[in-house]
């Protein structure tokens, strides 16, 4: 069990889960952060990080009509 201190708040965070959550509630800048933290972390640990995903250019544009669609929908327009 791990007991962390940020900004005068408690966090209690034994899960992957828990760890995300929290990290949803910090500052662009903490995230930053934490995200250079667990990239130095990694490194120190001397494992290979996975190698860069490659997507296509259609599956990127369907990514992008989806998202498209789906604010339309929320924006009511769809």
């Amino acid at each position: 069990m791990r007991v962390t201190f940020v900004r005068g708040t408690v966090f209690n965070m034994s899960t992957l889960a828990e760890i995300e959550l929290a990290a949803r509630r910090l500052t662009p800048a903490e995230k930053q952060q934490l995200l250079v933290a667990v990239a130095q972390s990694l490194r120190q640990e001397g494992k290979p990080l996975p190698e860069p995903r490659s997507f296509s250019a259609a599956e990127m544009q369907a990514w992008m009509d989806e998202d498209e669609r789906d604010f339309k929908a929320f924006k009511g327009q769809g």
